[in-house]
């Protein structure tokens, strides 16, 4: 059995490890924008939320996640993909 201090460290890396890629996230979120704007396409895509919803839904059933987790998760991911997608020009990273 690990001790405490190990236990806590790994957790440490693996914070360190989802924020890297909640930050990846974002700057794909950031050029989808760009995309977005350059294509006269909305950023709200109801339908694209819906179908991200689900497919991470079923990726944290294969992980034993609680539904309300994810939705927490993905609701606070999407509402900070809109914020980027809807102000690309302003935001730097």
């Amino acid at each position: 059995m690990k001790n405490l201090a190990s236990l806590r460290a790994e957790i440490d890396q693996l914070d360190e490890q989802l924020w890297e890629i909640i930050g990846k996230r974002v700057d794909v979120a950031r050029e989808i924008g760009e995309w977005k704007r350059a294509h006269g396409e909305p950023v709200m895509q109801p339908k694209r939320y819906q179908q991200v919803l689900d497919q991470c839904l079923e990726y944290g059933k294969r992980y034993g996640l609680s539904e309300t987790l994810i939705r927490k998760v993905m609701e606070a991911l999407h509402e900070e993909s809109v914020r980027v997608e809807l102000f690309t020009d302003h935001i730097q990273r």
